[in-house]
């Protein structure tokens, strides 16, 4: 019996970084987010609102340009 091939799983799937780099980006804006700015309020000290102001401003930009390149992809995907 011939042993059947699996396909790849996880990072082994040879899909190009530019593929994902929307979700990427999303992903990155979200653990950014959470630990700044959460660790911010949670300690709710004055030093720690430059954490707060830093978090929510990095975790915006990384999530629009996560939706930059997520429409770029939709696009160049349909025509």
């Amino acid at each position: 019996m011939a042993k059947k091939e699996k396909p790849p799983r996880g990072i082994a799937k040879k899909t190009d970084l530019r593929e994902n780099i929307g979700k990427v980006f999303i992903n990155l804006g979200q653990v950014v987010f959470g630990t700044l700015f959460l660790g911010g309020v949670l300690r709710g000290e004055i030093p720690h609102f430059i954490m707060i102001v830093a978090g929510g401003i990095s975790a915006m930009l990384l999530l629009v340009f996560g939706i930059m390149f997520s429409v770029k992809e939709q696009k160049a995907k349909e025509g």
